[in-house]
């Protein structure tokens, strides 16, 4: 994922150069205009196609590259059908949101649409939030299991893991009993440049019977302050598109929403690969 592979259009986007560690040995192809681009890269045992740019431009180089996965599979159009439980070309695909993708495109990769959600970012720390000073910063080993416990209840369908690669902090709100009634987490992600790099926040939980109260703006603003102080060049997050609430959080602590997405899984999905 270097400038030269991501394109003159793409080479300074904040959202793929972030990625880019995990798009590790990733295919990046362009249409001529340079306006789309998409992205294949293996994911543990799935592969995942991720789309930028003009939505018209992403389902064409989704045409081409499903073409070129169904030539190397072997399959005609009888194999492009598939039979139910039947493994597809794609394991997980997001497109800009807007883009239409056809059937014939659709049908092969064995995908359904899963959810729509948009991809924020800030660029400087947040203003100072009512109640940011009961926010406390968390081991992320020794209370791993506490934050499960947390994140089970108020938000139990994240993939965010205290203990995973990459985490770079977790922060939470306690009860007078040591208790936590709230959490949000970190990843670092890539920079700029070589040596640079970004947080991305995940896992945002605060139990329900405590929600209102502005417990997840103060998390966000205090995990978003001390990843800048820690060296962060941006801070960026992923929401559900339909969360209203969140992103009037969100916007008014300086997040700003770059991209909307629409994501495909396999049938039965329940969350999407991390």
């Amino acid at each position: 994922m270097t400038p030269e592979v991501l394109g003159p259009v793409w080479a300074s986007d904040r959202m793929l150069l972030g990625d880019r560690a995990r798009w590790a040995g990733a295919t990046v192809s362009r249409t001529g205009d340079e306006r789309s681009l998409l992205v294949a890269a293996e994911r543990g045992d799935r592969l995942v196609l991720f789309g930028r740019g003009e939505p018209g431009g992403v389902v064409e180089l989704l045409r081409d590259r499903v073409a070129a996965l169904r030539s190397s599979a072997g399959l005609g159009v009888a194999g492009m059908r598939g039979a139910a439980g039947t493994p597809g070309l794609a394991g997980w695909m997001s497109v800009p949101r807007g883009a239409v993708v056809p059937e014939d495109v659709l049908r092969p990769l064995h995908l359904e649409p899963f959810s729509t959600w948009d991809w924020l970012l800030a660029e400087a720390p947040p203003g100072t939030v009512a109640g940011e000073d009961v926010v406390v910063p968390l081991d992320p080993i020794a209370e791993a299991s506490a934050i499960a416990d947390c994140l089970a209840e108020a938000n139990p369908g994240t993939t965010a893991d205290p203990t995973g690669p990459h985490e770079a902090a977790w922060v939470g709100v306690r009860d007078e009993d040591g208790g936590l009634l709230g959490v949000f987490g970190a990843q670092t992600r890539g920079g700029a440049e070589e040596g640079g790099f970004s947080w991305h926040l995940h896992g945002l939980g605060v139990r329900p019977a405590l929600r209102g109260r502005g417990l997840g703006a103060a998390l966000t603003a205090a995990l978003s302050r001390a990843g800048f102080a820690a060296g962060a060049q941006w801070v960026s997050l992923g929401m559900y598109a339909d969360n209203e609430v969140a992103r009037r959080i969100y916007h008014r602590l300086g997040f700003a929403t770059l991209a909307e997405f629409s994501s495909f899984g396999p049938a039965g999905s329940t969350r999407p690969p991390t």
